[in-house]
């Protein structure tokens, strides 16, 4: 550990948090990163110290991302849709519905720890 003397000549410890690399974060990631500096700040800082907060958010949400992906196209299968030529709002409709169904399955993982 390395110390810098200040000006009345105390020894300061020369902190600094490593190097994260800056990943992109997605949705999920950034919802999962709030949740974690509002409810569990004592893990948030862990993470953060030990440089792997935003790799592990961005890991999350790049799972929850293809957990909805995978619900959709399932819920799209079993789903009986409007042509989407002849009733394009209906599709768009029954379309949009169906994505908040598979994003509502998924968040509660977000929250888990």
């Amino acid at each position: 550990m390395t110390y810098t003397k200040n000006r009345e000549g105390y020894l300061i410890p020369s902190l600094s948090l490593p190097n994260q690399p800056n990943p992109y974060l997605n949705r999920y990631a950034r919802l999962r990163l709030e949740y974690l500096e509002q409810n569990e700040p004592t893990l948030c800082d862990q993470l953060m110290l030990e440089g792997t907060l935003l790799t592990s958010c961005s890991r999350i949400g790049r799972t929850a991302q293809r957990m909805v992906d995978k619900t959709l196209r399932e819920l799209m299968q079993t789903t009986p849709m409007p042509d989407r030529r002849t009733n394009p709002l209906g599709w768009a409709q029954l379309t949009n519905s169906l994505k908040k169904q598979a994003e509502e399955a998924v968040l509660p993982m977000l929250y888990e720890i």
